[in-house]
């Protein structure tokens, strides 16, 4: 190996910023999640375990698509509108609401049960 040689970085590209922004917006088009249709078995799943959580007041975790992006948020159904298929849900933690269109829900389960909750009976 010559002296002058520069090993490896010979082969890696160059790159002006503008081919660095079209490589990085295409990494994020291919990256991004589509939301999926669901059969009416699972809807009524669903609801099931939304009403359940409403009546019960107990946590529930929810999988969903927000801007091509999955996010997950634990927290208590502060209401639920059928007749747009909205879901307001209330984040544990920060108190923050999200408004979540129930064709954007990716899965919901229920929270596991913490001591620091009492149940409302």
């Amino acid at each position: 190996m010559n002296h002058r040689d520069r090993g490896i970085i010979k082969y890696s590209p160059f790159l002006i910023p503008e081919h660095r922004k079209m490589l990085k917006e295409l990494r994020e088009k291919e990256e991004r999640i589509h939301p999926s249709c669901h059969d009416e078995q699972k809807y009524e799943e669903w609801n099931r375990i939304i009403f359940e959580a409403m009546e019960l007041a107990s946590y529930l975790s929810i999988q969903y698509i927000h801007n091509y992006r999955l996010c997950c948020v634990i927290g208590r159904v502060h209401y639920y509108d059928q007749l747009n298929q909205t879901l307001r849900f209330k984040e544990k933690d920060s108190g923050k609401i999200h408004y979540i269109h129930v064709s954007s829900i990716k899965d919901i389960k229920t929270a596991p049960f913490s001591p620091d909750i009492i149940p409302l009976v």
